[in-house]
């Protein structure tokens, strides 16, 4: 695997390292990471799935697979595998039920009273948690020489809020009972904490770091990758109030942290900055969503607040020139998403030409 060799490069980025250019990543088909996994394809509409029907030795050919494809990604980012990516494990974790819906997976809302949300911390007897432990511990064993076993995408406080109670609930709650959502939010923070912590202790290090699966991203110590995607319903001064406690509390229990936000909570990154410890702020360029020159100002922002960058998205030619001309390359990564190999090539070979790098 060449993932060994991509992990000095990340050095730099994370310590704010002089560079001319940024690091370059692509993910083939990132969009819908379901289709990777033939077990998962026989899933029906609306069918709901249970974690003892997911076994990780079952889906091996399926992650070798995914791995010889990516040998051929020359890109600058780490490749490496974790459990199904598709799959809303803590939501399963705290007891909600998960079904197919389109292209992936989702939870079901709970509807639950604060007085249901009082068992938390027994979250670690769910059978959800021991099928995920049961994954990282079978991945490290097939491919943990060669490879990272990261973490997949894993859910932010305010989106588990969300699932629990219910999106409208939670906002009303909010403006009803801010003492009350900022507590429950901190005990999701901890079950987040809980569960990264985990990870890393069956998944060990790799060439002395760990690392985030879905953004290539390799950090030199224990990672969290935290995301808040139901931060553009809240207020500034709702999410200040009931949510960034608890987005601090994450942050400050571990020496690395990525932040994953899409475009449509940016009027938030004022709230987010005050939280020194997010070391990477992970921005999405979505499909029919703002642009980059729109997105401008909130870039600008998290850079000369000294911050990494990571943008991810389905990006252009066009789209590189801009970035070159905007952006600083210190500590910034961009990964675009791409339907196949070939196009991926092809855009790697002009995103090297537009940012004056040389092929690997």
């Amino acid at each position: 695997m060449k993932a060994n060799q991509n992990v000095e490069q990340f050095y730099p980025f994370w310590n704010n390292k002089p560079v001319s250019v940024p690091l370059l990543g692509f993910d083939v088909g990132g969009w819908f990471p379901f289709q990777r996994f033939s077990v998962l394809k026989d899933v029906e509409e609306d069918q709901y799935i249970e974690p003892q029907n997911l076994h990780p030795e079952a889906c091996l050919d399926d992650y070798r697979a995914y791995l010889l494809r990516l040998q051929d990604v020359a890109d600058d980012l780490v490749k490496g595998v974790a459990p199904i990516p598709a799959i809303p494990w803590i939501e399963g974790m705290l007891g909600c039920r998960i079904k197919r819906k389109g292209e992936s997976f989702w939870a079901e809302e709970r509807k639950a009273s604060y007085d249901e949300l009082k068992t938390f911390d027994s979250f670690s007897y769910s059978p959800w948690f021991h099928t995920y432990i049961h994954f990282v511990r079978t991945l490290k064993g097939a491919f943990g020489s060669a490879c990272p076993v990261g973490l997949p995408i894993l859910r932010g406080v305010s989106d588990l809020l969300g699932v629990l109670r219910g999106h409208e609930e939670a906002i009303l709650d909010a403006l009803e009972k801010p003492e009350v959502v900022k507590h429950t939010a901190l005990k999701l923070a901890g079950v987040i904490v809980q569960l990264t912590r985990a990870h890393h202790r069956e998944a060990g290090l790799f060439q002395g770091g760990t690392f985030i699966e879905q953004y290539g991203l390799w950090a030199p110590g224990p990672v969290v990758r935290m995301q808040e995607d139901a931060s553009a319903l809240y207020s500034p001064e709702l999410f200040r109030a009931c949510i960034l406690p608890a987005d601090r509390r994450i942050a400050q229990e571990f020496p690395y942290s990525l932040l994953h936000l899409h475009a449509s909570s940016l009027f938030l990154v004022e709230e987010f900055l005050t939280v020194k410890e997010i070391g990477v702020f992970q921005i999405n360029r979505d499909v029919g969503e703002m642009g980059l020159p729109e997105m401008f100002p909130y870039l600008k922002q998290i850079q000369e607040k000294g911050r990494r960058l990571f943008l991810r998205g389905p990006f252009s030619v066009e789209d590189y020139r801009w970035i070159k001309e905007h952006l600083s390359p210190i500590g910034l990564i961009v990964q675009t998403v791409v339907p196949s190999l070939e196009e991926g090539k092809a855009l790697l070979e002009e995103a090297r030409r537009i940012f004056q790098r040389s092929g690997l």
